[in-house]
C-alpha cells in the first residue's frame, strides 16, 4: 500500500484494531490463524527462550506483515506493542483468498515477505559477525531507511520508541554495552540517540562504519 492508503479506515474490509502500549497482541505457540498488518505505531516481534530471556527478532513498522506462514501450526514468535499500535487482523484463509483473486495484492505480499526474510538475515549477521559499533550503526541506519519508506523519517532524523533495554535485546548486547556504544557513536560525530530521537550526523562515515547497503530493503 502507498503512504496515502495507510490513512484508510479498513483493509480488505477489516477495521484496524487499537492496542495500548505494552499490550501482547499474540503469543508464541498460539494458534496461527490470523495475520497482522501494522497500520501505525511501534511493535516488537520476539521469541522467548527456555531460561526466561528473549530475543527480539524484528520491530514491525507501518505496512509490515506478521504471522504469514506457508503451513498451519503454532506461532513462532510473540508480537507486543511498544507504543499505541493499530493493526489489521485478517484471517489467513481470507488473505490467501484475496491474494489468489488479486495478482497485484499477491505481488505486494510476496515482496513484503521477501523483504522481511532479508531483514532477518541482516539481523542474524548483526548478532553473529558485526562488532558492537557496526551492528548498532547498521540497525539505526536500517530503521531510518524503513521509516523513510513510509514517510516517518526525513533528513536523517526520526523518532525511535525503542528503549536501550529493547535495543540490547535486538542487538544481542547488554544494556550497559549498548549505552557505551551509543556514546562512542555520538563522540565520533556519527549518530545521536537521545530521548527517543535519532539523528544521523555523518551519513557517509556511518554507512562506511556499518558496511550498510540498503538494497536488501528494496
Amino acid at each position: 500500500m502507498s503512504k496515502n492508503e495507510w490513512g484508510n479506515d479498513d483493509f480488505l474490509g477489516v477495521t484496524a484494531k487499537i492496542y495500548k502500549p505494552h499490550s501482547v497482541i499474540c503469543r508464541q505457540d498460539d494458534d496461527n490463524s490470523e495475520i497482522f498488518i501494522v497500520k501505525s505505531g511501534w511493535a516488537i516481534l520476539y521469541q522467548g527462550l527456555l531460561d526466561g530471556e528473549r530475543q527480539i527478532i524484528d520491530t514491525p513498522l507501518r505496512g509490515d506483515i506478521v504471522g504469514f506462514r506457508g503451513a498451519d501450526g503454532p506461532r513462532l514468535a510473540s508480537l507486543a506493542a511498544i507504543t499505541e499500535l493499530a493493526v489489521y487482523e485478517i484471517s489467513s484463509k481470507e488473505l490467501v483468498e484475496a491474494i489468489l483473486s488479486d495478482g497485484r495484492l499477491g505481488k505486494k505480499i510476496a515482496s513484503s515477505v521477501a523483504r522481511l526474510n532479508a531483514i532477518l538475515a541482516e539481523h542474524l549477521i548483526n548478532t553473529g559477525r558485526r562488532n558492537a559499533m557496526r551492528r548498532t550503526a547498521h540497525f539505526l541506519l536500517e530503521l531510518e531507511e524503513r521509516l523513510s519508506m513510509v514517510g516517518l523519517s526525513a533528513h536523517g532524523r526520526y523518532d525511535c520508541s525503542l528503549t536501550q533495554n529493547e535495543l540490547a535485546d535486538i542487538l544481542g548486547m547488554t544494556t550497559v554495552h549498548v549505552n557505551r556504544t551509543l556514546r562512542e557513536l555520538r563522540k565520533a560525530d556519527l549518530v545521536s540517540f537521545k530521548s527517543g530521537h535519532v539523528e544521523v550526523i555523518n551519513r557517509k562515515k556511518l554507512v562506511e562504519t556499518a558496511g550498510f547497503d540498503k538494497e536488501y530493503l528494496r
